[in-house]
C-alpha cells in the first residue's frame, strides 16, 4: 500500500520549497505534479490554459496525480486545485498522509509577487487577481480542511515546517507498521478466535475494525 506524503495547500504557501526539503531529509524522491506536467505539455502550464483549457488541463493533472499515488514513499507536491475533485481527492488520501501547508492570505499574496518573472499562475489571471485569491481561497478551504494534517507556513523557516511534517511522518509509518503486525497476527488465527459469536449475532471486535491514524486530528 502506499505510504506517499502528499502536500496540498494553495499556490504560494511552500509546498515545492518544504518538498525538496522533506524529501532530502526522508531520503525519499520529491515528485512535483505540475514540474510533471509541464514536461508532458512541453510548455509552461499557463501557456496550456490558454491553449487548451482548464477542463483539458484538470484531467492532465488528475491522470499525474494517479501516476504519482501509485508507487510509495515520495513526498509528492501537487498544484493548488489538483485534490479539489472528489475523485482526485480519493487517490491523494488512498493509503497516504495527506498534509497541507497553510499561510495567511497576505503571506501568500506577497509570496506570489515577491520573485521577479515567477510562474504565470492562470488560475489568478484578469483584472483583479487579488479578488480571485480571495474567492478561491474560500471555495477550496472545505477539501484543504480534509487533510490528516494542517501545518502553518506564515513567518517560519523551510526547516521548522520541516521538523513539524516530519514528526507527522514519524507517526503515520509507526501507525502503518502496527497495522500490518496487527493484520500479520489476525492472519495467523484461526477465523472463529478472531470474531466471537455473541447470542447469534456476529460481534466485531475492536481489533478487527478498520484503523484509524491516531493522530488524524488536525494541526492549526
Amino acid at each position: 500500500m502506499p505510504n506517499n506524503v502528499v502536500l496540498i495547500g494553495f499556490s504560494g504557501t511552500g509546498k515545492s520549497r518544504v518538498g525538496r526539503a522533506l524529501a532530502d531529509r526522508l531520503g525519499w524522491p520529491l515528485l512535483d505534479t505540475d514540474a510533471r506536467l509541464v514536461e508532458r505539455f512541453g510548455c509552461s502550464i499557463g501557456e496550456y490554459f490558454r491553449t487548451h483549457g482548464e477542463a483539458a488541463f484538470r484531467a492532465a493533472e488528475r491522470e499525474e496525480l494517479a501516476r504519482a499515488c501509485a508507487a510509495d514513499r515520495q513526498v509528492i507536491a501537487v498544484g493548488g486545485g489538483a485534490v479539489v475533485a472528489p475523485e482526485s481527492w480519493a487517490v491523494a488520501e488512498r493509503g497516504n498522509l495527506v498534509v497541507r501547508l497553510r499561510a495567511s492570505p497576505e503571506t501568500i499574496w506577497r509570496r506570489l509577487n515577491e520573485v521577479p518573472g515567477a510562474e504565470e499562475r492562470p488560475m489568478l489571471s484578469g483584472d483583479d487577481p487579488r479578488g480571485r485569491m480571495a474567492r478561491l481561497l474560500a471555495e477550496r478551504e472545505p477539501v484543504y480542511q480534509r487533510a490528516h494534517v494542517t501545518v502553518d507556513t506564515d513567518e517560519r523557516t523551510v526547516d521548522d515546517v520541516v521538523d513539524a511534517v516530519a514528526a507527522e511522518v514519524d507517526l503515520f509509518l509507526a501507525a502503518g507498521l502496527r497495522s500490518e503486525e496487527r493484520s500479520a497476527e489476525e492472519a495467523r488465527l484461526p477465523y472463529e478466535s478472531q470474531v466471537p459469536v455473541l447470542d447469534g449475532a456476529v460481534e466485531v471486535p475492536s481489533h478487527a475494525r478498520a484503523p484509524s491514524l491516531d493522530r488524524a486530528a488536525r494541526r492549526r
